[in-house]
């Protein structure tokens, strides 16, 4: 079970970003200018995730790089609704979050949590942060102006984002509990349900990608 979750975690969920990398670079050109953008999302998920593998793999605390992935991802995946919103005045709050957060998260990890243990103040603001964002696109994006903006790549990107960050939630506001008193069993079975909610996150941005290349918008 241990030797099996480590694969898992360690090889198939960090290896399985690929799948959206590569389709999204070699279909670069035929993308929209969101599902572009989300190319910096998923590498530098892709770059920062190997390297808490390897981290791990020799018994280092990888704990100081989730709280820089933390920052990255949010800013990311604002950068990437910035463009999936189009022009409009939520961009002044997108715009906000990406200056703000950062900030936010300096503070907690300088002033008020170690950032050698789990970000549970920032990381679970960071999930809300990314699904009340997803949940106004969901709910905005058949009265868009610019009718170009209405994909469904977009929504297949958006469903990934709420299933992953709607399921691991309170599993990041209670990861130094958990992490604290659960059993070896039950700390496996919370990260392997962790790693497949992050695995079809990438599988549904794979998708995304590979329905856009062929219906380029703009």
């Amino acid at each position: 079970m241990r030797s099996f979750s480590s694969f898992y975690l360690g090889y198939i969920v960090p290896g399985a970003t690929l799948l959206p990398i590569i389709a999204g670079l070699i279909y670069y050109k035929r993308l929209n200018k969101p599902l572009r953008t989300l190319q910096v999302y998923l590498i530098a998920s892709f770059i920062i995730n190997t390297a808490g593998s390897i981290l791990a793999s020799h018994n280092i605390n990888n704990l100081p790089l989730l709280h820089v992935y933390t920052i990255v991802e949010v800013l990311t995946v604002m950068l990437y609704y910035l463009y999936a919103f189009g022009k409009g005045d939520i961009g002044k709050w997108i715009k906000a979050v990406m200056v703000i957060f950062p900030v936010i998260c300096i503070i907690n990890f300088s002033f008020i949590q170690s950032i050698y243990t789990f970000n549970t103040f920032t990381r679970p603001l960071s999930a809300i942060i990314i699904i009340l964002f997803t949940t106004a696109y969901m709910t905005m994006q058949s009265s868009f102006k610019n009718r170009e903006l209405i994909t469904r790549s977009g929504r297949l990107v958006a469903a990934g984002f709420m299933i992953y960050f709607c399921s691991s939630l309170f599993q990041f506001i209670f990861s130094n509990e958990i992490s604290k008193h659960a059993s070896s069993n039950i700390k496996l079975l919370i990260w392997d349900l962790h790693g497949t909610f992050v695995l079809i996150m990438y599988l549904l941005i794979f998708w995304a990608i590979n329905y856009e290349r062929n219906n380029r918008k703009y």
